[in-house]
């Protein structure tokens, strides 16, 4: 019989309790300091996005910036259809939108934090709402130091997420941590021009991103999507995937991150020659109006006014240098970060170093009978049910090894 310590109550820590105790001679704890699964609740903007259905395992691994090629190993054990049909089994139904994500049936977190707290009951898991002060390693395993009382375990997994005492723990274990940056983060910008445009949304924009002059390396994946205007820069998914990308790049203010947008999913020579039909066409009109054929109405006149374009001269009057500036707006709209939006960020890049883990059971190489699961790892996956994907899967195998 194993007694196993599982430090961190979210989704990675509940898939390892759960599958640790399939074996039943084994007494399982979970420690929290708060509501177990709360941080479930928010996903998917209350939805839950499960996962992404994606079913070949090195594909799945290419939407994680970090992490890629420790999850072929990971992925191979539990993936995409193995979260499906592990969830089929607790009794939430899945489906799967358009775009690939998969969502439960409800629509509902709540539904999934329910689920999986019933797999808890069931198994008997005992849950300890208390704070984790420190873990001391023992002759037999370890004892975990709460402001509750010390519990002395054979076996302990650490699965506090991207930030807490996981870390910290770690590295007091032996093992290093790979430095901690924002990532899948909103972008404060330069250019306050924009700012009154806050709320507004582009769909299906191309970007390319330039650091020093230097262009950074973003898979054709990552590089397609929609954007939102903020009061202070830019977000939205291609936001959120360019920031993770860029996590270690080290933009300021006197560095900046550029930005390279294309709003009309055209080439400059090709949407030229497009574009000056169309103001042909239209000389009458107001250029203001040709504009926004192609953008939104007050997109529009924040680049002409960028531009120094009256927005009420006629399409035919507009000179060639004038049309030039709009058509280089339209194709490749420039903005420089300066800094993520702090405190804003989805999930943390870093963490523990993955050379130090064992992928075929979540074990630490440095220390045995130490385990990691979830976010508390160096992995960080894009928007889209990618990180969860991590904790169903790191979680698993963890409590799977536990088991036996």
């Amino acid at each position: 019989m194993n007694t196993a310590g599982i430090i961190g109550g979210g989704p990675a820590g509940v898939m390892c309790a759960i599958f640790a105790a399939q074996n039943p001679e084994n007494k399982i704890f979970i420690f929290d300091k708060n509501i177990i699964l709360n941080t479930l609740l928010p996903t998917g903007g209350g939805r839950c996005n499960l996962a992404y259905a994606e079913f070949n395992f090195k594909d799945l691994a290419k939407f994680y910036p970090r992490g890629e090629k420790f999850l072929y190993s990971v992925f191979s054990r539990f993936c995409t259809q193995d979260t499906i049909d592990f969830f089929n089994k607790t009794g939430v139904k899945t489906y799967v939108q358009e775009d690939l994500r998969v969502f439960p049936v409800t629509d509902s977190s709540k539904d999934v934090k329910n689920a999986l707290l019933k797999q808890i009951d069931k198994k008997n898991i005992k849950k300890v709402f208390a704070n984790v002060l420190d873990v001391k390693k023992a002759a037999d395993g370890f004892e975990i130091v709460t402001d509750k009382g010390n519990y002395p375990v054979q076996k302990l997994v650490i699965s506090t997420g991207g930030k807490g005492i996981g870390h910290s723990i770690a590295k007091k274990l032996g093992h290093n941590i790979t430095e901690l940056k924002p990532a899948l983060s909103a972008l404060i910008t330069n250019e306050k021009i924009f700012t009154p445009l806050s709320g507004m949304s582009l769909k299906n924009i191309k970007a390319q991103v330039f650091f020093k002059n230097n262009k950074i390396k973003i898979p054709e994946h990552a590089s397609l999507g929609d954007i939102l205007f903020t009061h202070n820069g830019i977000s939205g998914p291609l936001i959120y995937r360019i920031s993770s990308y860029c996590a270690y790049v080290g933009f300021d203010a006197q560095n900046p991150l550029k930005l390279v947008l294309n709003l009309v999913g055209q080439q400059n020579s090709e949407f030229d020659s497009i574009f000056l039909e169309q103001l042909k066409r239209n000389a009458q009109k107001d250029v203001l109006n040709v504009v926004s054929c192609y953008i939104p109405k007050n997109l529009a006149a924040v680049i002409l006014k960028k531009c120094g374009i009256d927005c009420g001269i006629k399409a035919g009057q507009l000179s060639k240098k004038d049309r030039e500036k709009i058509v280089q707006n339209l194709t490749s709209l420039t903005l420089h970060a300066v800094e993520t939006a702090h405190g804003e960020e989805i999930v943390t890049a870093g963490g523990v170093d993955l050379k130090e883990i064992d992928s075929k059971t979540m074990e630490s190489k440095l220390v045995p009978g130490l385990y990691f699961c979830g976010e508390v790892l160096d992995i960080d996956g894009l928007t889209g049910g990618f990180n969860l994907q991590n904790c169903w899967s790191t979680g698993y195998i963890a409590g799977r090894t536990i088991a036996v």
